[in-house]
């Protein structure tokens, strides 16, 4: 989601920084489209956080001031919930229990 815009140098630098930056891509992506309670976990980690998050950042080479800046510009326009479309989890099968003569009701058999 947020590869391809916020993180424009994503196929530059060493290894360890791109591994950062999928650190904090997943933190993003969390706080925007996550549970409830990660969503709560990535806003702490990417606002309030002094220690940790300005060591992830600058083991991915960005300047933690200035994307906690861009993150704030971001989060007092209201990007909420409800503007982005839910994800849909493909390989989550449902399994449900038929009732003898199922089918034999239902399709005449």
């Amino acid at each position: 989601m947020f590869k391809s815009s916020l993180l424009q140098i994503r196929d530059k630098g060493t290894a360890e920084e791109r591994l950062w930056r999928a650190v904090i891509t997943k933190s993003l992506e969390e706080w925007i489209c996550g549970p409830l309670t990660f969503s709560r976990k990535a806003e702490q980690f990417l606002f309030d956080d002094n220690k940790d998050f300005k060591a992830v950042c600058s083991s991915a080479g960005m300047d933690p001031e200035r994307l906690r800046k861009r993150l704030k510009t971001i989060r007092a326009r209201g990007i909420q919930k409800e503007n982005i479309p839910f994800r849909v989890r493909t390989n989550k099968r449902l399994s449900f229990s038929h009732p003898a003569g199922f089918g034999e009701k239902a399709y005449g058999v």
